[in-house]
């Protein structure tokens, strides 16, 4: 690994930001960062929303921040239930569609984006940056690195021969590590690898909710129907494997992340479920966001993560906002 180009870029970045050659901003407010060191699918989202219901329950006004990535938009701006994807990106409507009392924003720029925020009547708010443990320029309170158990990153190798965007060291950032995708029976950490710095480790799963409809369905999928399942995510397998158990998955188009679908695309769905009238579509809330314009009629299976205790769960928000 420290013999790619790459890698000692990576090393002599965060050596520069380490030494404070290259300068990071920080706020006098609670800041709260969502990030992971591989490319996608580790559940920043789910943990993003996770915390939003957290802070709404404890009476707290969130305030998300996002890149907005592949938004066709620049700049900052605040995102609205009824925006399309081209003007915020797919996971920042998402969450607002999920939490419309919520603020989200997008602006590439993390730390130009927390100026508008501060300046917007926003002070009081607890601020949530969505996948920015890399963007160095904002320095916030608290950083939670989420890592895929299945992969986890300590096992993995930089880009191109694996799916790291950073080194591994880059972990000693980071104030806590949340497992995703754990078994949900037995040791969940059984046969993980240990850290190399003492971290407060979180083993989670991926719960499975009633499916939601969007572009009003004509009826709700029967247990043991035939389903068509299309998504444009980082890892659809789990989601899947899910859907098989209760369902006959009997189509999965299965599209890259934040996959923009093409006329032709949105056509061959169309075609399938003309072909199949007994087929129901499913998909995720983040590809329902570029379905929904559409006209296709189908069903949201909403995903949320979850710990293996209340206990745990509270230990880990306390951890990261010192609420109860």
């Amino acid at each position: 690994m420290w013999l790619s180009p790459y890698a000692w870029a990576l090393a002599l970045r965060h050596c520069l930001y380490d030494k404070g050659i290259l300068g990071s901003r920080s706020f006098d407010v609670p800041v709260i960062c969502v990030g992971n060191i591989t490319v996608g699918g580790t559940g920043k989202t789910p943990m993003t929303e996770f915390l939003v219901r957290r802070l709404l329950e404890h009476g707290k006004r969130p305030v998300v921040l996002s890149r907005g990535y592949g938004r066709k938009t620049g700049g900052f701006r605040f995102v609205q239930v009824d925006d399309s994807v081209d003007c915020t990106g797919d996971e920042p409507l998402q969450i607002k569609r999920r939490y419309p009392q919520a603020v989200v924003a997008v602006c590439e720029d993390r730390v130009e984006g927390m100026k508008r925020l501060l300046v917007s009547g926003t002070e009081d708010a607890w601020f949530i940056l969505d996948d920015a443990f890399q963007h160095r320029r904002l320095r916030a309170g608290r950083n939670i690195l989420m890592t895929d158990y299945r992969r986890p990153f300590m096992t993995d190798n930089l880009l191109p021969f694996g799916r790291l965007r950073d080194v591994p060291s880059a972990a000693c950032r980071a104030d806590c590590v949340v497992y995703t995708h754990c078994p949900s029976s037995g040791d969940p950490l059984r046969g993980v690898p240990v850290l190399q710095k003492d971290l407060p480790v979180y083993p989670t799963y991926m719960e499975y909710s009633d499916p939601q409809p969007f572009n009003d369905p004509l009826k709700r999928p029967e247990r043991g129907s035939p389903i068509l399942l299309v998504t444009g995510i980082a890892n659809a397998l789990p989601l899947k494997e899910y859907l098989q158990t209760g369902y006959q998955v009997v189509c999965h188009l299965n599209f890259r992340d934040h996959h923009r679908f093409s006329q032709k695309e949105l056509e061959r769905i169309r075609t399938l479920l003309g072909q199949h009238p007994q087929w129901q579509l499913v998909t995720t809330a983040k590809d329902a966001t570029r379905l929904r314009g559409s006209g296709i009629r189908g069903w949201i299976i909403p995903v949320g993560i979850r710990f293996f205790s209340e206990d745990n769960a509270n230990e880990f928000f306390h951890l990261v906002t010192g609420l109860r």
